[in-house]
């Protein structure tokens, strides 16, 4: 009997004793990450810092001088309504937006939602900067705006594609050569069948047996998933320049897609002002707006999205459980290109009309650095889309309106913004653990 008691309390005694040393590592881990999180919040507070103390400047040299900004009222070609702000009051308000950021930011360390403050003040600051390069000439602000939502169509469903795919593990820098090949296959498929909704499928499809491939590259063979994709990027450039070369250029009716038009959703189109800018726009925008909505529910509301997070994670834990973890990488795999094949196609049919070489411009390379930048969560990602898109649009817009900069900088801007962003705001960030780690289901 009292040997008994004693083996128990000798068990007792040494399960107290491990519990410790197996909890310590897991501490000095969280405390490591969470040191690295703060490091990485007083980073971004002095380029926050930075950005205010260069407002503040501008601010000061900017009085006396009025931009001039107009919208259309009722439809595009229409009446316009004309207002002018002075340009010091616009930057002294991106001024304070700025110090309030760095002072949350230094507050709230890795708490702090900057993000969301960037999504809030990125508008004012571009609104301000057009009106500083512009010098009084009028900018009309409902192009500029749907010029924003345009461009960040591709870019923005092309995140959505790096999403699902890196959520299930498979790191997808494939996504630039999907949109290319959609916008290929989308512009000849549309062209020869005579009908718009070819277009959008054709471009689907390719990018599925694109993405497909570099899953069956990276999940049978565990073939490195960047050479993989490196891979096919620059095939698809390849490929898709010397068919345009050989055969949509010499033969132009297979370069002629039916465009797919702007929408107008009744009663809301007629809304002064607004109704130009969200309600009569391509339907491509309302099925991206749809995408990122749906998938956001069905990543962090379904039992699938539960699956596809675990497999991305730990694959092992997942397996244990009855996942199929290499089913589910290259459904996951599939839809990505579905998704990243349907917004290269917009590339042809509502973008540029027809398909160019290189025509989709490094989108897809945006895309990733969305997804980046939105910490693998669909709403952010879709809220870089328009920073990026916003920054493309003020380009065009400087652009179009003679603006007395040298075209390489106005060209690189959406791209430095894209540097800027990923290397110089988001510091260390967290991606799916097993992301691009081959998986041996056995």
């Amino acid at each position: 009997m009292s040997r008994t008691k004693k083996s128990s309390k000798g068990r007792v005694k040494e399960s107290a004793s491990s519990t410790p040393t197996d909890v310590a590592p897991q501490n000095a881990g969280d405390s490591a990450e969470a040191h690295q999180q703060q490091v990485a919040a007083r980073i971004r507070a002095g380029l926050f810092a930075i950005f205010a103390a260069v407002s503040v400047f501008i601010t000061s040299g900017s009085f006396g001088v009025d931009g001039n900004f107009a919208f259309w009222s009722d439809s595009i070609g229409g009446e316009q309504v004309f207002f002018s702000v002075p340009v010091a009051l616009l930057w002294g308000i991106v001024s304070f937006g700025f110090i309030a950021i760095t002072l949350l930011q230094l507050l709230r360390g890795a708490k702090f939602a900057w993000r969301a403050s960037i999504g809030i003040i990125a508008p004012a600051l571009v609104i301000a900067l057009l009106a500083r390069l512009l010098d009084g000439t009028t900018a009309n602000l409902t192009v500029f705006f749907t010029s924003t939502l345009s461009f960040a169509i591709p870019v923005g469903i092309g995140a959505l594609a790096g999403i699902v795919s890196e959520r299930s593990g498979i790191l997808n820098i494939a996504v630039e050569g999907k949109l290319l090949s959609g916008a290929m296959v989308g512009s000849i498929a549309s062209s020869i069948t005579g009908v718009a909704i070819a277009g959008p499928v054709a471009g689907a499809l390719i990018g599925a047996l694109l993405s497909l491939f570099l899953a069956w590259l990276g999940i049978r063979y565990k073939v490195d998933q960047i050479i993989a994709g490196t891979v096919i990027n620059i095939g698809a450039l390849g490929i898709t320049s010397f068919a345009y070369l050989r055969i949509l250029q010499p033969y132009s009716e297979y370069n002629r897609p039916i465009g797919i038009d702007t929408v107008d959703i009744p009663l809301l189109s007629h809304i002064p002002i607004l109704g130009p800018i969200f309600f009569s726009l391509s339907p491509y925008f309302y099925a991206s707006v749809g995408l990122i909505l749906f998938f956001t529910y069905m990543i962090y509301r379904t039992r699938w999205g539960l699956r596809l997070r675990a497999a991305g994670e730990q694959p092992s834990a997942a397996g244990t459980v009855g996942v199929d973890v290499v089913k589910l990488r290259y459904r996951a795999m599939l839809i990505a290109g579905l998704l990243a094949g349907f917004a290269g196609s917009y590339i042809a049919l509502s973008g540029t009309g027809g398909f160019g070489i290189n025509t989709s411009a490094g989108k897809g390379f945006i895309a990733l650095a969305a997804v980046i930048f939105g910490a693998w969560n669909p709403i952010y990602a879709f809220g870089a889309a328009l920073i990026f898109g916003m920054t493309s649009a003020a380009t065009t817009l400087l652009s179009g309106l003679g603006v007395s900069l040298p075209p390489q900088i106005l060209l690189s801007m959406p791209y430095i913004v894209t540097i800027i962003v990923v290397a110089g705001l988001i510091g260390r960030v967290r991606a799916p653990a097993s992301a691009g780690r081959p998986y041996d289901q056995g």
